[in-house]
């Protein structure tokens, strides 16, 4: 049954369970196919969530899941090999497609910690592990306020989805401590980091061919490195493999090369597989190639900066960057290596002299060829996707686009290069 899952589920997400109802690859409404669909019922509880502004995140994944399961039951049916009778293979598939669907293992964990102030306070974590029909589980640790149950779920839901997607073995996991680490010293994110690292191990949450994690916002080779010595040095004392318990460490830890700009790079060649075909540019009223091309970054962490630097290596213009702070502007574009030399020695974008502060409504809403959302999800929603000027969506972060967003843009003719398929980059980078 597991193998059956696992089969199932690579098609599902290569044939389109992705966020992509209404076509099989980019989301656009250029070439309108006349599609069957399956006689699923998308649960009455997620049917508001076409409409909603502001959705829970995992029903919105979850929708987003039956869209998919009705656009491809009946494809998987026949694809299924087998004698059995076509009822069976319809029960076997919506079987395993339910499966799929829930998140199997969902971990909160609290702790004290005792500050550089003499003060204590409590820490709150999650872990979820969406699906084990792959082992070992993979997904990031984020430090963030925004962290919850509902947000972790969602992201170790997508993480199952895109190692699906491109093949790579994993089952889907992500974790989330809720601080802003910009509030805390070295000293105590390192507490915060090693006493997470325990307690996920306590559990079993975290081991080479287990549940292996990795950085995300707010965290980086430094706290990958506290988690390996902190799982080697104890739970795994034994285990010769130890430091395989997470990736993302730092080169001389057992890290590889090009980890760090790994998503950015597959960001950079999931669009150049679109740009450069003829065919989906004629649909989106736009010329193939990169030359004279424009784009908008929001967000400037890992994700996004690396994603400049490869679309302007292209050809490619950046005129505009969002960021938490503040937002920049230059219509000529920004030189990616004086910005990032920049925000190091500032850490922040904000004064940035190779462009001006914006001062309009918000700076995604300017014209471009290319709208990189590089942060956090739900960030194009109902009452803004009707504002955008791009031809181009290209999904770097987890779960930008609501389904309410994604009707909009679908009738405006805009190509969507969704999240399942954009940011798996650095899941290819750990096999």
């Amino acid at each position: 049954m597991l193998r059956g899952a696992s089969n199932l589920l690579r098609l599902c997400s290569q044939h389109g369970l992705r966020q992509c109802s209404e076509t099989n690859a980019p989301r656009m409404v250029g070439a309108t196919a006349i599609r069957s669909y399956s006689d699923h019922v998308v649960p009455e509880r997620l049917t508001s969530l076409q409409h909603d502004e502001d959705p829970n995140f995992f029903d919105m994944v979850e929708y987003f899941f039956h869209r998919g399961w009705q656009v491809l039951e009946d494809k998987l049916v026949d694809e299924m090999k087998g004698k059995m009778p076509v009822e069976e293979k319809r029960k076997k598939v919506k079987g395993i497609l339910g499966i799929i669907q829930p998140c199997h293992h969902v971990l909160e964990i609290s702790f004290p910690l005792k500050r550089d102030t003499g003060d204590y306070e409590m820490i709150v974590g999650y872990r979820a592990q969406h699906s084990q029909h792959r082992t070992p589980c993979k997904g990031g640790i984020r430090y963030s306020l925004d962290v919850c149950t509902d947000e972790v779920k969602a992201l170790s839901a997508l993480m199952t989805y895109k190692c699906a997607c491109v093949d790579v073995p994993f089952g889907g996991a992500k974790a989330g401590v809720k601080i802003n680490p910009k509030e805390y010293s070295e000293h105590e994110l390192e507490k915060i980091t090693r006493r997470f690292t325990i307690e996920l191990a306590k559990k079993g949450f975290i081991g080479p061919g287990v549940d292996v994690p990795a950085p995300d916002m707010g965290t980086g080779e430094r706290e990958m490195s506290w988690i390996a010595d902190t799982y080697a040095n104890t739970i795994g004392h034994l285990d010769i493999n130890a430091h395989a318990c997470v990736t993302g460490k730092p080169i001389n830890q057992g890290g590889i090369h090009g980890r760090v700009s790994a998503t950015g790079r597959g960001i950079f060649h999931g669009i150049d597989n679109f740009i450069n075909e003829a065919s989906y540019m004629s649909m989106i009223n736009t010329t193939p190639g990169w030359g004279g091309k424009t784009f908008i970054l929001q967000g400037l962490g890992n994700v996004g900066l690396h994603t400049m630097r490869y679309l302007h290596r292209a050809g490619a213009r950046c005129i505009g960057i969002k960021e938490y702070d503040c937002s920049i502007f230059n219509p000529n574009g920004m030189d990616p290596r004086e910005l990032e030399d920049y925000k190091l020695n500032n850490n922040t974008i904000k004064g940035f002299p190779g462009a001006e502060e914006y001062a309009g409504e918000d700076v995604m809403f300017e014209e471009c060829d290319i709208l990189v959302p590089a942060a956090v999800e739900k960030v194009i929603r109902k009452s803004n996707a009707g504002k955008l000027k791009c031809k181009i969506i290209a999904e770097a972060a987890n779960g930008p686009t609501t389904p309410a967003a994604d009707k909009i843009l679908i009738d405006r003719n805009i190509l969507v290069i969704p999240d399942l398929y954009i940011n798996a980059g650095d899941r290819k980078s750990v096999v």
